[in-house]
């Protein structure tokens, strides 16, 4: 039997002595449509799968696009809070210089350009996120490092009495404590210096 004749049988309808044609079509119509809605059930199923998979594709990549852009920015935050931190001896010299020149000097026309150059300086390291630390008011181990004491009844103890290098943060992290004097009691400080 050749593939046409194996067709041709696959395609004749059998029609036992009771049934009418009508009946057996009828028959066959509602047995070809059962089969083609559960291929259509089967499709489906398969076409919710592979949105399924997709959709879990593209989540994975939203994320993966996300974390990627987190750990440039973080690296970007490193590498900037590294540069600040070795630049920032940079900027305390320039502002010793400017502090110490002479009046008449910041007024000349190189003195006004300093004084430009200083506030450019000040205004670009403030847009990437290096604010200075707060020096007035009480002293805060976590802020500031004491390096020295001043006995004094004219503020309470342990209040900040003068910075002497200003420290900073870089976008909320400390890169640098502030060094600044502190005040004590009167007799705190021979009390110290007895106990060492």
């Amino acid at each position: 039997m050749n593939d046409r004749d194996q067709r041709d049988d696959e395609d004749q309808i059998e029609v036992s002595a009771g049934d009418s044609l009508e009946a057996a079509l009828a028959e066959e119509e509602t047995s070809a449509l059962a089969v083609a809605e559960g291929k259509l059930r089967s499709s489906e199923r398969e076409l919710e799968e592979l949105l399924d998979r997709h959709r879990r594709k593209l989540a994975e990549f939203e994320n993966y696009k996300k974390r990627s852009e987190r750990e440039r920015q973080e690296y970007f935050k490193i590498a900037l809070a590294g540069f600040a931190y070795d630049f920032l001896p940079i900027l305390d010299n320039f502002e010793r210089a400017v502090v110490h020149a002479r009046p008449q000097d910041l007024e000349s026309d190189f003195g006004q350009g300093v004084l430009i150059m200083r506030k450019q300086l000040a205004e670009l390291w403030k847009k990437n996120g290096l604010v200075p630390i707060d020096t007035s008011g009480a002293f805060d181990p976590n802020l500031h490092d004491a390096v020295a004491t001043e006995q004094t009844d004219k503020v309470p103890p342990n209040t900040i009495v003068e910075e002497l290098q200003k420290g900073f943060f870089l976008n909320d992290r400390l890169i640098r404590p502030a060094s600044v004097k502190v005040s004590v009691r009167p007799g705190d400080a021979a009390s110290d210096d007895a106990a060492k």
